[in-house]
């Protein structure tokens, strides 16, 4: 079979290698757009990624599906992926729609300041809503802000508060949760676990190992980015040494610049919020 994208060309012959089985990729999307962005992909983009999962009867679950999985120590299916939407962008609904039109099963991770109070962003009715169509959703922090900088306490803050905000939307117990950016460690990950998170997803590209999975536990997730070509979206969804290794190279190359540039960013956000607190009539 083969399937055609506009952007990308044509997806044929995807054969899961033989090395592959018990293990599966989590993909991860943001914004659905036109726009020029890393992390925005388009509907097109999209509605091909899905067209090839499933002419490949490619199961596709959430991390609630994953979640019962392990629990019951019933393995995966031999061609399987997670899939997660990340922040909460208004473009979450269309993926959603389309997800629901094949059968398939995402988590939706919101940061609770974007969708309380910057445009474009889901509400409540809309994180009600993709909850009775059977999704799950999982927290992303409060404010985005790298979890891995910030000191305990306020770290704390983020998981325990992004938590407690979205089970007071949904009405029920939180259990998922995303590190914002990727920036996750083991004080981070334990933190997370003590304030009753079950699985904690992470920005490390790598393939999950269902065997070696534990409950509570962490899921390796690549972000599907808008340029990755469809032999780079193959390469994900099989497993390929090749191309997860250039993956994890590319990101030690560049994790000290982006240390960097997220330190200089929660600093000023940090002297920004002291501003805020120090104005006549603020309150904290």
């Amino acid at each position: 079979m083969r399937l055609m994208c506009k952007a990308d060309g044509p997806f044929d012959n995807l054969e899961m290698p033989i090395e592959a089985k018990g293990k599966f990729a989590c993909l991860t999307y943001h914004t659905i757009a036109e726009e020029k962005s890393q992390y925005t992909v388009s509907e097109q983009q999209l509605r091909c990624h899905l067209a090839l999962l499933k002419a490949e009867a490619i199961t596709v679950e959430d991390f609630e599906h994953l979640e019962r999985r392990l629990r019951s120590r019933q393995g995966v299916p031999h061609r399987y992926v997670v899939l997660t939407v990340d922040d909460g962008h208004m473009s979450a609904m269309r993926a959603a729609d389309l997800l629901e039109k094949h059968g398939f099963y995402a988590t939706f991770f919101l940061t609770r300041d974007r969708c309380l109070n910057r445009p474009g962003f889901i509400r409540r009715p809309e994180m009600q809503e993709l909850r009775r169509r059977g999704f799950s959703l999982g927290a992303h922090g409060t404010t985005h802000r790298p979890p891995t900088l910030l000191p305990e306490k306020r770290c704390i803050r983020e998981i325990k508060e992004s938590r407690e905000w979205l089970e007071d939307v949904l009405g029920e117990q939180v259990r998922y949760m995303a590190a914002p950016g990727g920036f996750i460690n083991s004080r981070v990950t334990k933190l997370a676990h003590q304030h009753g998170y079950v699985l904690t997803g992470t920005c490390i590209e790598w393939m999950n190992s269902f065997e070696s999975m534990n409950l509570p536990g962490k899921v390796n997730r690549i972000n599907v980015r808008q340029h990755f070509s469809d032999e780079a979206f193959r390469g994900i969804v099989q497993g390929h040494l090749n191309f997860y290794v250039r993956r994890r190279v590319r990101a030690a190359s560049l994790w000290i610049p982006k240390q960097v540039t997220a330190w200089l960013k929660s600093t000023e956000q940090s002297a920004l919020e002291a501003k805020t607190r120090l104005r006549p009539g603020s309150t904290d």
